[in-house]
C-alpha cells in the first residue's frame, strides 16, 4: 500500500513511525516478535538490543495506546493509559542546565527509555497544539497514522485513493441499494 502523504515533521515522525509499524490493511506488524522489534528499532536508529518479553509487550501496548489517543475515540481511557505509562517510565518534568524543559526517563536507554522519550514528544506536541495534526485514518480496518497538512486540518483518510475511495463507494452503494 502506497501512502502519498509525506511523513510528520520533526519529532512527531517518531510517533508516526511507531504507530505505523503495524499496517493493519496488509496484516503486517514489524513488532510481531522481540527479534523483529529489535530489527525495527535498529532500522530507526535505536540500538536497544532485543527486548525481553515484558519490554516487547510494553512497546506494543504503548503503540496501540498512542494510536487510540490520536484517534480521540475515548479520551478518558487513553489519558488514563498514557498516565500509567508516564508513571512507570518518566522521572518527571525538569529543566536542563541550559534552561530547556525536558521529560527524562526513569531508566535511560532500553525500551522504557524509548517509551519515555516518545511520551515527552507526545506531551510537548500536545502543549504546542501540534498533536492535532497527527491523525488516525478513519477506516477502522486501516488506522494508519498520518500528518494532516491540509489548511483546514480536516483530513480523515490516510489516502483518498485507498480508504477514502472505499468509504465513498460503500456510501454510494448503500444509497443505491435495491430494496
Amino acid at each position: 500500500m502506497v501512502h502519498a502523504r509525506s511523513g510528520a515533521p520533526g519529532e512527531l515522525g517518531a510517533l508516526e513511525n511507531l504507530c505505523n509499524s503495524a499496517r493493519l490493511l496488509r496484516t503486517e506488524d514489524a513488532l510481531i516478535t522481540p527479534a523483529s522489534t529489535a530489527v525495527w528499532l535498529r532500522e530507526h536508529g535505536l540500538e536497544l538490543g532485543e527486548p525481553n518479553r515484558e519490554e516487547h509487550e510494553l512497546l506494543l501496548a504503548f503503540r496501540e495506546t498512542v494510536r487510540d489517543h490520536l484517534a480521540r475515540a475515548d479520551p478518558a481511557a487513553s489519558a488514563a493509559a498514557l498516565n500509567r505509562f508516564a508513571e512507570s517510565t518518566v522521572a518527571g518534568v525538569r529543566w536542563s542546565d541550559s534552561g530547556e524543559p525536558e521529560v527524562p526517563p526513569k531508566k535511560p536507554g532500553g525500551v522504557e527509555g524509548y517509551v519515555a522519550s516518545l511520551l515527552g514528544i507526545l506531551f510537548t506536541a500536545g502543549l504546542l497544539g501540534e498533536l492535532e495534526r497527527l491523525k488516525v485514518c478513519r477506516n477502522p480496518d486501516c488506522r494508519y497514522v498520518f500528518y494532516d497538512r491540509s489548511p483546514g486540518r480536516n483530513s480523515v483518510w490516510c489516502s483518498m485513493d485507498l480508504c477514502g475511495a472505499r468509504h465513498k463507494m460503500r456510501t454510494y452503494r448503500s444509497r443505491h441499494a435495491r430494496p
